[in-house]
């Protein structure tokens, strides 16, 4: 089990995240918000190129509807991911440059959240994830 702990004052939960690249020999930390009503976890699309993550030849495209507009955007296969004490291998994340200026680099969404039991207290500001 990991407990972290998030500023309750914020109108936004910020993690971090690791994202491992394609060799797992390197990593690149991003500033994150976790979103529960985001079904995918995002993150930059130079992170992904700078991590030998090939984007000519996406695993997938899918059409993503923002705040400004519906775009197709690019899925990957992620080697590794790792947030809130926890990680997981072999992860789909779609490759979404937020707009400027924006305090977060990425979301980090359900298809991170499931692997694990959340437990969100706002009162105490943490968050605790746990294998099931």
């Amino acid at each position: 089990m990991a407990r972290i702990t998030f500023d309750r004052s914020y109108p936004l939960i910020i993690v971090n995240l690791r994202v491992g690249s394609t060799t797992d020999n390197e990593f690149h930390d991003l500033t994150v918000g976790l979103d529960t009503g985001a079904s995918a976890t995002t993150i930059p699309t130079k992170v992904a190129l700078d991590l030998g993550y090939d984007l000519a030849n996406p695993k997938e495209e899918r059409l993503v509807v923002t705040a400004s507009g519906a775009r197709a955007e690019k899925v990957i296969t992620v080697r590794r991911l790792t947030a809130l004490g926890e990680t997981v291998e072999d992860m789909d994340v779609l490759c979404l440059d937020l707009p400027e200026p924006s305090i977060i680099e990425g979301v980090l969404g359900l298809n991170f959240l499931e692997h694990f039991d959340i437990e969100i207290s706002f009162s105490t500001g943490t968050i605790e994830a746990r294998c099931p």
